[in-house]
């Protein structure tokens, strides 16, 4: 274990929300009760919210003042900025990603401390997390994966792998690291996990240490978001390149980007009834790697749109508890 100063601050609880007033006080409040042997802050970055959001902020701050920590921005500076500047912010050995509208279950941050001070060769720890919806309801499908050591292949392979708000990394990386990685309003969350991963390895705990919520946020909307489906298109060509002298690794990989292109394919039928993006993503999909029979339903579905594109939809509804 490395030795600190135990009034050094370990740990910084970097929060990004926007225009989420029924979520953001439960969040703050799962994180200002952890408790921790040692010195953590919680950096929430206000992206200038419509709603109550900062006012909810504002009362944490007031009553946690040496705890939380504000950036409420002028303007809405959009989501990648706003992780940029919290991560900049951070003073911590270690950055814990949280949105604002999930939540830390106890001990996460002790434990996940205690992973990354034993374990040098790691980067991140992420943990199982828990799926709820809107209302707060667990959904039965938990986002778990075997307790080890995964690297950066195994990353691609099972992209997204973990939930954002489940990863602690190494607060490694100067201000110019940030900005040259988050330069786009079209960056991911899986473009950070790859470049943490560049250079060391994924402690996974196998412990339900957070709660993920589904049927909200940036990734679930009443349409899909085109930045999703070009953010893995542009990071599993780049898979494709790193791991172009290794044959069987391609071919998982493949299996993994294929399958990821077909998911979007389906999102956009279910979303944006838009037949002309499921055709295009379906073709992709099917250029990149066969990887059986639901690619050819999907196949058929470009055909006669309208008879199947209403199953997808209610397969959906019944599956995620959609309102």
């Amino acid at each position: 274990m490395s030795l600190s100063n135990k009034d050094d601050i370990q740990v910084s609880v970097c929060v990004v929300t926007y225009n989420q007033e029924n979520y953001i006080a439960e969040c703050l409040e799962s994180l200002v009760t952890q408790q921790t042997s040692f010195k953590f802050e919680i950096i929430v970055g206000e992206d200038c919210s419509t709603d109550g959001t900062r006012a909810i902020v504002q009362q944490y701050v007031e009553q946690y003042p040496d705890l939380v920590i504000p950036l409420f921005h002028e303007n809405n500076v959009g989501a990648v900025e706003n992780v940029k500047r919290v991560y900049k912010a951070a003073k911590g050995k270690y950055i814990a990603h949280m949105d604002g509208d999930d939540m830390a279950l106890p001990n996460k941050l002790q434990k996940q401390f205690e992973i990354l001070e034993n374990n040098l060769d790691c980067n991140i720890c992420s943990h199982d997390v828990a799926r709820i919806n809107s209302k707060g309801v667990n959904q039965n499908n938990d986002w778990i994966y075997p307790e080890k050591v995964y690297n950066l292949f195994d990353l691609y392979h099972k992209l997204p792998f973990f939930a954002h708000s489940s990863k602690m990394f190494r607060n490694k990386y100067k201000a110019s690291f940030w900005d040259n990685l988050l330069n786009e309003n079209y960056i991911l969350d899986i473009d950070v996990h790859v470049a943490n991963t560049m250079d060391g390895n994924i402690y996974h705990l196998a412990e339900l240490l957070g709660q993920y919520r589904i049927n909200v946020g940036v990734s679930f909307q009443s349409k899909v978001n085109p930045i999703l489906p070009l953010g893995v298109i542009r990071v599993f060509n780049k898979a494709l390149i790193l791991f172009k002298e290794d044959k069987k690794k391609i071919a998982q990989i493949q299996k993994s980007y294929a399958y990821a292109i077909l998911q979007y394919a389906y999102n956009v039928a279910i979303f944006d009834n838009d037949v002309v993006l499921f055709k295009k993503y379906v073709n992709l999909s099917l250029s990149i790697k066969f990887i059986g029979l639901n690619q050819l339903i999907f196949k058929l579905a470009t055909y006669f749109p309208i008879l199947f594109f209403p199953v997808f939809k209610l397969r959906s509804k019944i599956r995620y508890n959609l309102e």
